[in-house]
């Protein structure tokens, strides 16, 4: 399954969160979310997302988001430094 960086924050019941994701640019997306679609490896937060497309020429990754986001996005261009695909 693939991930992205996050930062987490709580959501509006215990089972919920809110995270921000970052885009390619650098501006965040405010997404709640189920808790069960989080995962942590080396103490970083990390959001199940579906990738869509990998452009290695820049260094960019399409990804869709679990649910939509606060600015009504679905889809995101993220930095492909902050994907990953195997979580331990």
């Amino acid at each position: 399954m693939t991930h992205v960086v996050c930062e987490v924050a709580e959501g509006l019941c215990s089972s919920e969160a809110s995270v921000t994701v970052r885009d390619y640019t650098g501006r965040p997306e405010y997404v709640p979310v189920d808790r069960s679609l989080l995962a942590k490896t080396n103490g970083r937060p990390l959001l199940a997302v579906r990738l869509v497309f990998k452009d290695e020429s820049k260094s960019a990754a399409l990804i869709e988001l679990p649910n939509e986001a606060d600015s009504g996005a679905n889809r995101i261009w993220v930095r492909l430094a902050d994907i990953k695909d195997a979580v331990t």
